[in-house]
């Protein structure tokens, strides 16, 4: 498992376990009859040390998809809220989790034609291995 699957699975078993989501985040698809999917972004090195070891910053895109526009706006937002105020990150066994920060807040993002929202965030975390 790479550094960046490994996180992956990391911040979406975070926010199941601490933001009160009741249901799973999906690292597959983005459910049909609704929920949460997340998957990782282009990333990019922010700092390089002589050793090769990197500082990375990864966004993850989190989708939502619900009828009850309300619901979306709270699991989105409670995720986003959830990661800029922890203080202390959860670590992998191959990288740190150094800092997580908001780079697109929640938004809605389209509707289906039977009434269903989707909505979406985007937060920038960054980890070193």
């Amino acid at each position: 498992m790479t550094p960046q699957s490994e996180f992956l699975y990391l911040i979406a078993k975070t926010a199941e376990e601490n933001c009160g989501l009741g249901c799973e985040i999906s690292l597959k698809e983005l459910p049909k009859e609704g929920g949460i999917y997340a998957e990782l972004g282009e990333g990019f090195i922010t700092t390089q040390y002589y050793d090769k070891r990197t500082i990375r910053t990864l966004p993850v895109l989190f989708l939502c998809r619900n009828a009850d526009q309300q619901r979306c706006l709270e699991q989105l937002g409670t995720i986003c809220n959830y990661f800029q105020a922890l203080k202390e990150y959860p670590q992998g066994e191959r990288f740190r989790w150094l800092d997580t920060t908001i780079a697109k807040d929640v938004s809605k993002i389209g509707r289906d034609e039977d009434g269903t929202y989707h909505y979406s965030c985007i937060l920038n975390s960054e980890i070193y291995f």
